[in-house]
């Protein structure tokens, strides 16, 4: 059995969704996490001196992108057909194009323009990639992104949204709302998602 450790700052953020698969997959794992004051000693020891970071029985992974897509296939959240998994991967792509935005707002160090950002944000970018989630779930009919079990895809829209998309912007569109309410209160995630912190990011 592979033993599993992730590596990441104390925040959300890149590794949450990794979190979120390892709580659903009832799968141990050392959730090693560090202050920002110890990323300089800590940087150089990773493989592209950034993380998060995903060891294997010893071996090093990096790309958040790339830890979850290893860790759907390791636990079967990536569809059962060839067209499954390229649908979980346009949805995967759309939390991503959601994330750039959030992301940018993050980095911004200007108070005006970072508040232009949070309204563009809620008023017009994200609307629009709720909009598309909102026609992937009316098109699939079963309340799950892709097939009719919880998927990767359901995973990485809960997290996109987790933190920075107001209620009030996910509530104009009820099938992504009742989406991120089934994940949510799932059995095997309720527990970890009720015991996490407050968090921003």
């Amino acid at each position: 059995m592979s033993t599993y450790k992730l590596i990441y700052f104390d925040v959300r953020a890149k590794a949450e969704l990794a979190r979120l698969m390892f709580a659903y997959q009832g799968q141990a794992y050392e959730d090693s996490r560090f202050a920002m004051e110890e990323w300089p000693a800590l940087k150089p020891k990773m493989p592209f001196g950034q993380v998060p970071v995903l060891e294997v029985d010893g071996r090093m992974f990096s790309e958040s992108v790339a830890i979850t897509n290893y860790l759907a296939r390791k636990f079967g959240l990536y569809g059962s057909t060839e067209f499954e998994t390229v649908e979980v991967d346009q949805v995967v792509g759309i939390t991503q194009d959601m994330w750039k935005v959030i992301v940018d707002w993050v980095h911004e160090n200007e108070e005006s323009r970072k508040a232009d950002l949070q309204k563009e944000n809620e008023e017009k970018n994200f609307p629009k990639h709720l909009a598309s989630l909102e026609k992937i779930l009316k098109n699939n009919g079963t309340g799950f992104y892709v097939g009719n079990q919880l998927s990767y895809a359901d995973l990485a829209a809960f997290d996109a949204m987790d933190i920075q998309v107001p209620d009030a912007v996910v509530d104009q569109f009820p099938l992504v709302k009742a989406n991120r309410e089934r994940v949510r209160t799932n059995d095997k995630l309720k527990d970890y998602i009720a015991s996490r912190k407050e968090a921003t990011l």
